[in-house]
């Protein structure tokens, strides 16, 4: 499969993210060589699920960081679960414009701080080995605009190699 036809999609609970599955849907429905990857990135992971407050007794620690990797697999996987009512209607709308259902997956990641999000669409992108990126944009009043940069904005200026579509 060449690069050139895989395309991921941030996607999230906003309109703007459905402008742009939609837009995709469109441009590229009946495509039967085209691969789409629904990619989101889950919320930044509660500071108390990262490290536990530690102890001196080595069994004791081992036990603490077994059971902090269990909350924060749960708390994963939670995350996942209610991302899922936008993932799945992102999905339909793709088959629904004539892109094959086998040729759609679904990606997540968990940052651990809201600026790592671009970083996470990027890396997301480069291990898919995809060549291009697309992300939906809602407009702001022009006094936001001035003080906001959007991730569109942030993949434009970062995502070197990728072709990075924003829709708005």
């Amino acid at each position: 499969m060449d690069k050139h036809d895989k395309i991921l999609i941030a996607v999230n609970d906003t309109d703007a993210s459905r402008k742009a599955v939609t837009y995709v849907a469109r441009l590229m429905g009946g495509r039967a060589d085209v691969h789409v990857r629904l990619f989101h990135v889950l919320p930044p992971t509660p500071p108390e699920l990262l490290e536990s407050g530690g102890t001196e007794d080595p069994n004791q620690e081992e036990q603490l960081s077994t059971e902090l990797r269990r909350t924060r697999l749960q708390w994963t996987e939670q995350a996942k679960q209610a991302a899922l009512p936008s993932l799945e209607p992102a999905s339909q709308v793709l088959v629904k414009h004539g892109l094959d259902a086998r040729h759609i997956t679904t990606a997540f990641s968990a940052s651990i701080h809201k600026p790592d999000v671009v970083r996470e669409v990027i890396e997301a992108a480069t291990q898919w080995d995809c060549a291009t990126i697309v992300v939906g944009r809602h407009a702001l009043p022009w006094v936001k605009e001035m003080f906001y940069r959007h991730v569109g904005e942030e993949l434009l200026q970062h995502a070197q190699g990728f072709a990075v579509w924003v829709v708005e």
